[in-house]
């Protein structure tokens, strides 16, 4: 087995929000945001962050990614 990282882009809502405040991975097509590469992440994130509003933001988490021997991924 081997460890790896991933790169996870974050939503974060503001407590001024009329929803109040939230943090969760952002999900597109059924899947988390995620990314090999960190400046991909990051680049992705910029490009959220330049869209969103005073109540929103994102960014990006490293995650730990334990692969099995066994597994294409």
């Amino acid at each position: 087995m081997s460890n790896s990282l991933r790169f996870i882009v974050w939503a974060h809502r503001s407590a001024d929000s009329i929803f109040g405040a939230a943090s969760n991975p952002v999900v597109r097509n059924g899947s988390m945001l995620t990314f090999d590469d960190e400046k991909r992440a990051r680049v992705q994130c910029a490009h959220l962050n330049a869209r969103s509003n005073n109540y929103l933001h994102y960014s990006v988490k490293r995650t730990p990614v334990r692969r099995s021997a066994n597994s294409s991924n």
